[in-house]
């Protein structure tokens, strides 16, 4: 059966943790049409409202539904009653197979599970099962308890950021090397397991080689997995329950795809502590003017560190990237630090001219308030 939904009205939002207290003129409308469920009653056509819907009297009581298009002010409805719990249901007409079934509302909405349970497939009340206080109690299957145990304890808050946590540094002791710490950053992005998907898909059109997806966290559980030859090994697995850590990646997942960003925390080279974040973000205004002037197509990205050094403190450094534009800013909380960065300002610059990615702007500042360096 099609079903049309009262636009603009939403369920009220529960504060703090006060419980729903149901309306009673809901639960007075749903007394009143308890009995005439499976017949057929007159609706009187009141009024039309602004956002579309009908004040429609049934059963003695007013309430707002959708009705079909050429409903008048007025007129006598037929409607058949589908149900009265949880929430009122009505088909226009006297045809079951034909009409659509409407929703109502008496004034104010109803709860979240109460929609929800509206939405649900109709089932014909003879095909519903006959229950009486014999009828044992509803159980989840072992897979189902499973599969709830592993998502409720992988669980993170919404809008928590997914953070990968580096085991080892990214460079070794010494000088580091950029371009090695460059390929670093990017394995560890690339090898964290949240695009595996993608690298599949990559590797089945003949993109990217095996050896690449053998490094990812989901691989490499395969590989384990059938390594466990024995039953004992196999019915010890068994017994110790949903394997969390694929739950915990999907979820990471999930979130990644959502905010469309995701942090990497660990060492640059040893006794250096590193944040890294890269996200997708929506245009700001220098983006839109860079769209205006030719990259309206070109997403942008930002990619961020954070470092504390010896000598020059706390410093760092924020890459925003629009098609083939680059603008950097840099920021210190030490004013010497400042100045020191602004001397190499220029070596900067020509080494990511060297790259292939020129600089469009360059701004290096304290965090008070950082001063354009062009």
């Amino acid at each position: 059966m099609q079903r049309l939904d009262t636009p603009g009205l939403r369920p009220l939002a529960p504060v703090g943790s006060t419980p729903i207290v149901a309306d009673p003129r809901q639960a007075a409308f749903q007394r009143a049409l308890q009995p005439f469920v499976g017949q057929v009653v007159q609706g009187a056509v009141l009024a039309k409202m602004s956002d579309g819907s009908f004040l429609v009297r049934v059963a003695d009581t007013n309430a707002r539904m959708m009705l079909p298009a050429g409903a008048d002010v007025g007129a006598d409805v037929p409607m058949t009653v589908v149900a009265a719990q949880p929430r009122p249901l009505l088909q226009v007409g006297t045809e079951p197979a034909q009409s659509p079934v409407v929703h109502t509302q008496t004034g104010a909405p109803t709860s979240s599970a109460a929609t929800l349970l509206s939405k649900a497939p109709l089932t014909p009340r003879e095909q519903l099962p006959q229950l009486d206080r014999n009828t044992p109690q509803p159980t989840l299957s072992p897979a189902a308890r499973a599969i709830a145990t592993a998502l409720t304890q992988a669980y993170t808050a919404p809008g928590a950021p997914v953070i990968i946590l580096g085991k080892t540094p990214l460079a070794g002791p010494g000088t580091p090397v950029p371009e090695q710490l460059g390929k670093q950053l990017q394995n560890a992005l690339g090898e964290s397991g949240l695009f595996y998907e993608s690298h599949v898909a990559e590797w089945a059109a003949g993109k990217r080689p095996l050896q690449d997806l053998a490094r990812e966290p989901q691989m490499q559980r395969h590989a384990e997995a059938q390594m466990r030859q024995s039953p004992a090994e196999s019915a010890a697995r068994a017994l110790a329950g949903p394997d969390l850590s694929a739950s915990q990646m999907i979820n990471q997942q999930l979130h990644t795809q959502e905010q469309g960003k995701v942090q990497w925390h660990g060492e640059a080279w040893p006794g250096q502590p590193m944040q890294w974040e890269v996200r997708r973000d929506e245009r700001d205004e220098r983006s839109q003017r860079d769209a205006r002037e030719g990259h309206e197509d070109a997403p942008v990205w930002r990619s961020g560190v954070k470092f504390r050094f010896p000598l020059l403190g706390k410093v760092a450094a924020n890459v925003t990237m629009v098609g083939d534009q680059v603008h950097v800013q840099v920021q210190s909380d030490d004013d010497t630090t400042t100045e020191t960065l602004r001397a190499w300002a220029g070596m900067l610059q020509g080494a990511l001219d060297a790259a292939g990615a020129p600089l469009t702007s360059l701004s290096i500042g304290t965090t008070e308030g950082p001063v354009d360096a062009q």
